[in-house]
C-alpha cells in the first residue's frame, strides 16, 4: 500500500516537472504582446460577424504581421473598416494599435507614433487603463529604436507610473510582470547614453525581481547576462566574471536558453582577453563561434568571428586573423543573400539576442547591425592585406570597406531622419493632446459660469489661441533648424564622391603601370583621407587641426597624381590655437581642387599654392591663393574640351554658406578675386573666407 502511494506521488512529481518544462519550452513567442494560434482563428473567422469578427481579425493581424506583413496589414485594414461601420470604438483602437506596431516593425516610427496616439486617445476615453499602459510601452520602444533616448526614458517612466497606478480596490493597474519590459527598456537606454551606474541599478533590480517571482530560465539568463556585461562596461572585472559565469550555469532546458547562453560566453572571452589570458579567451570565443556557425545563427557567427580575427591580428597572428576574417566574409555574404540573421527560418524567433523575448526585431535594425559587422570586417581585411603588401587585394577590400561604409551611412542617415521626424511627430501629438485637454477643461468651466463671466472667458480664449500660436511657431522654428542641419549634411556628402573616384582612378593607373610601391603609398594616403572625410561628414563642426590635416593629406595625394606640377604651403597665424578653434568642414576643399584641376593642370610652368589661416576682428580668415592660369582662361579651355560641363563645387559651397548663415547670427563671407598684373594679364586666383571665430 505504502509502495503504491509512493509510486503515485512519484508519477505526480514527474508529470509536474514535464508540464513545467513544456510550459517553459513552448511558451508564447513574445512576452510583450499577445499572439494567437493563427490556424484556430482562421477556422472560426468565416462564421463570425459584428464585433466578434473585428476582434478575430485584429488577433490575426497581431499574430501574423511579422511573418507575412501584407497579410497582417490586410486583416488590420478589414478590422478597421468593419469597426468603423459598427462604431465599435475598442475595435477601431485595436486596429490602430496593430498598424502602429506594423509601421514600427518597418522602421516607420513617425507614422507608427501618429496612429498609435490615435489608439491611445480612444483607450483613454474608454477607461482602458491597462491597455493604455501597454501602448505607452510600445511608444517607449519606438523612441529607443529611433535613437530618441531622452524621450524613451520619459515614456519608460510614464509606462511604469501607469502600471503602478492604484485602482479603487487598492490593486495596481499592472502586475510585477508587466513592469519588467519597460524596466528593461530603461536599462538598455541608460546604457546607450553611457549612464552605466543607472543601467546597472535597473538590471540588478530586474534580477532580484525575477528571483522573487520565479521567472523562467530564459529571462533569468538574460537578466544575469545584462548585469555581468554592465559590470564589464564599468571595469569591475571580478563582478563581471561572477555574473557571466552564473548566466552560463542555468540548465539548457530549451532552445532559447541554449542560444542565449553563448552571449555571456562571448563576453567572458572578451574579459579573459583583456586580462591577458589569450588562450582561454580564444577557447571561449571559438566555442561560441563554432556553435553559432553550426546551428545557423549567421549574425552572431559573424560577430564572434570578427572578434577572433581582431584579437589574433592584435597579437600579430596574421594567418589565424585572416582565417577568421575570411569566414566572416562568407557568412556576411550569406546573411545578405538571405536578408536575415539566421540560416534557417525556424531560428527567427529563438531568443539568441535577448530583448527579442519581448517582441520581433525589425528588418531594418537587423540590416544595420549586419552592415556594422561587414564594415569592420572589410576594414580589417584591408589592413591585413596592406600589411602583407598585397596591393590589389588591399585595394579590393578598401573599396568594399568604402561601399560598406556608404551603405551603413545611408541606413543610419535614414534612421537619423526618422529620429528627427519621430521626435517632431511626438511633440506635435503631445501638443495636440495637451491642447485638447485644456480645451475640455475650458468647456467644463464655461458651462458652469454665468453670463457675467462672458468677457473674461473671451479673454481666456484669446490667451489660449495666442499660446497655441506661440507653441506651433516654436515647433516650426525647431523643425526648420533640424531641416537646415540635414541640408548642410547633404551638401557635404554631395562633394565627397568627386575627388574620391578621381583618386581611385589614379590608384588603378599605378597598378596598371606596374608601380605597386607608388600605388601602396598612394593607397595609404588615400585611406587616411577617406577616414578624415568619413569622420567629418557626420559632424557639423570640426577642429581646425583636423581640417588642416585633411587639406594637407589631399594636397599630398594630388602632388603624387600630378608629379612636378605644383608646390604648396600652409601658413597658420601663431596666435591661432588649432585644437580649440572649430569650423564647418571642407569649405576650402572645392577651391583647392579647382586650383589644381583647372589652374595648374593647363599651366606650362610649375604652379604654387598658398593656404593661409589668420585672425581678423574676431573672424577666422582662410585664404587659398594660386598662380594658375586664372578662372577665365580655365573656363575657355574647359569649354573647348567639354561644352556640357557644369561645375558644382562653387555652387554647392555657396549654398552651404547660405544654410549656415540662416542658422547662425554671425555670417560667413566668401570672396573670390582674379589676380592680375599690368594690362590685366591673369596671375592666378585668391579665394578668401571670413568665418565667425568659435572655440570649443
Amino acid at each position: 500500500m505504502k509502495q503504491n502511494i509512493n509510486n503515485i506521488l512519484l508519477r505526480a512529481v514527474i508529470c509536474f516537472v514535464l508540464v513545467s518544462l513544456m510550459c517553459e519550452c513552448f511558451a508564447q513567442k513574445f512576452l510583450n504582446f499577445d499572439t494567437y494560434n493563427v490556424d484556430s482563428l482562421l477556422l472560426i473567422l468565416p462564421g463570425q460577424g459584428g464585433e466578434e469578427r473585428v476582434n478575430t481579425l485584429n488577433n490575426l493581424a497581431v499574430s501574423i504581421y511579422f511573418k507575412e506583413f501584407d497579410l497582417g496589414e490586410q486583416y488590420a485594414e478589414e478590422a478597421l473598416n468593419l469597426a468603423k461601420e459598427l462604431d465599435y470604438q475598442e475595435g477601431i483602437a485595436d486596429a490602430y494599435w496593430n498598424f502602429a506596431r506594423m509601421y514600427g516593425y518597418l522602421g516607420n516610427f513617425p507614422d507608427g507614433l501618429n496612429i498609435g496616439f490615435e489608439a491611445l486617445r480612444i483607450y483613454e476615453k474608454l477607461g482602458k487603463k491597462y491597455t493604455v499602459a501597454r501602448l505607452y510601452a510600445d511608444i517607449t520602444i519606438a523612441h529607443y529604436i529611433a535613437g530618441n533616448f531622452e524621450k524613451a526614458i520619459e515614456y519608460g517612466h510614464i509606462t511604469l507610473d501607469k502600471y503602478r497606478e492604484r485602482l479603487e480596490g487598492g490593486a495596481t493597474v499592472g502586475s510585477v510582470r508587466d513592469t519588467i519590459y519597460p524596466s528593461v527598456l530603461l536599462g538598455v537606454t541608460y546604457r546607450s547614453l553611457g549612464m552605466f551606474d543607472k543601467s546597472l541599478k535597473v538590471f540588478l533590480e530586474l534580477l532580484k525581481s525575477g528571483k522573487r517571482n520565479n521567472f523562467g530560465n530564459t529571462e533569468m539568463v538574460l537578466y544575469t547576462f545584462l548585469v555581468g556585461s554592465q559590470f564589464y562596461l564599468l571595469g569591475e572585472t571580478d563582478s563581471a566574471k561572477l555574473y557571466l559565469e552564473k548566466a552560463l550555469a542555468y540548465p539548457d532546458i530549451n532552445q532559447n536558453v541554449q542560444a542565449l547562453k553563448y552571449r555571456p560566453l562571448t563576453w567572458l572571452g572578451f574579459l579573459q582577453y583583456e586580462a591577458g589570458d589569450f588562450d582561454t579567451a580564444v577557447f571561449h570565443l571559438r566555442t561560441a563561434f563554432e556553435w553559432y556557425n553550426k546551428n545557423g545563427y549567421l549574425y552572431w557567427a559573424i560577430y564572434v568571428s570578427n572578434h577572433l580575427g581582431r584579437i589574433h591580428y592584435e597579437k600579430n597572428k596574421l594567418n589565424s586573423a585572416e582565417k577568421y576574417y575570411r569566414q566572416s566574409e562568407m557568412l556576411f555574404s550569406e546573411a545578405l543573400t538571405k536578408n536575415s540573421w539566421c540560416r534557417y527560418d525556424s531560428l527567427k524567433y529563438v531568443v539568441a539576442y535577448g530583448t527579442n523575448i519581448y517582441g520581433p526585431i525589425s528588418p531594418r535594425q537587423m540590416m544595420e547591425m549586419i552592415w556594422i559587422q561587414g564594415k569592420s570586417m572589410y576594414h580589417r581585411l584591408y589592413q591585413f592585406n596592406e600589411a602583407k603588401k598585397r596591393t590589389e587585394q588591399a585595394l579590393k577590400y578598401h573599396i568594399a570597406y568604402f561601399n560598406a561604409t556608404d551603405t551603413l551611412n545611408r541606413l543610419q542617415r535614414n534612421r537619423e531622419t526618422m529620429e528627427l521626424q519621430t521626435k517632431f511627430e511626438t511633440e506635435r501629438k503631445e501638443g495636440q493632446i495637451e491642447f485638447l485637454s485644456k480645451e475640455n477643461v475650458f468647456q467644463d468651466f464655461k458651462l458652469k459660469q454665468s453670463r457675467f463671466f462672458l468677457f473674461g472667458l473671451g479673454g481666456l480664449v484669446i490667451l489660449v489661441v495666442l499660446l497655441a500660436f506661440v507653441l506651433i511657431r516654436q515647433n516650426k522654428l525647431r523643425e526648420q533648424q533640424k531641416n537646415l542641419l540635414l541640408q548642410q549634411k547633404l551638401f557635404r556628402s554631395q562633394m565627397n564622391p568627386h575627388f574620391i573616384f578621381n583618386s581611385l582612378t589614379c590608384i588603378q593607373g599605378f597598378i596598371t603601370e606596374k608601380d605597386p610601391r607608388t600605388a601602396s603609398r598612394y593607397l595609404s594616403r588615400f585611406s587616411m583621407l577617406i577616414r578624415n572625410i568619413l569622420d567629418s561628414s557626420v559632424e557639423e563642426f570640426i577642429p581646425l587641426a583636423e581640417e588642416i590635416a585633411t587639406i594637407e593629406n589631399y594636397l599630398e595625394l594630388q602632388k603624387m597624381r600630378y608629379e612636378g606640377k605644383f608646390d604648396y604651403s600652409i601658413e597658420v597665424d601663431e596666435n591661432i590655437d588649432i585644437e580649440t578653434i572649430i569650423l564647418p568642414p571642407m569649405l576650402a576643399q572645392p577651391f583647392i581642387e579647382n586650383s589644381i584641376e583647372h589652374g595648374f593642370k593647363h599651366k606650362k610652368s610649375k604652379g604654387n599654392m598658398k593656404i593661409r589661416f589668420g585672425l581678423n576682428n574676431n573672424l577666422l580668415r582662410l585664404e587659398v591663393e594660386d598662380d594658375g592660369v586664372g578662372r577665365e582662361k580655365a573656363k575657355e579651355i574647359l569649354y573647348k574640351h567639354n561644352k556640357e560641363h557644369k561645375s558644382l563645387a562653387t555652387a554647392i559651397t555657396r549654398e552651404r554658406i547660405q544654410v549656415l548663415n540662416k542658422k547662425f547670427k554671425k555670417k560667413i563671407d566668401l570672396h573670390i578675386e582674379d589676380l592680375t598684373v599690368e594690362k590685366k594679364k591673369p596671375l592666378g586666383t585668391l579665394v578668401a573666407f571670413e568665418i565667425p571665430y568659435r572655440q570649443t
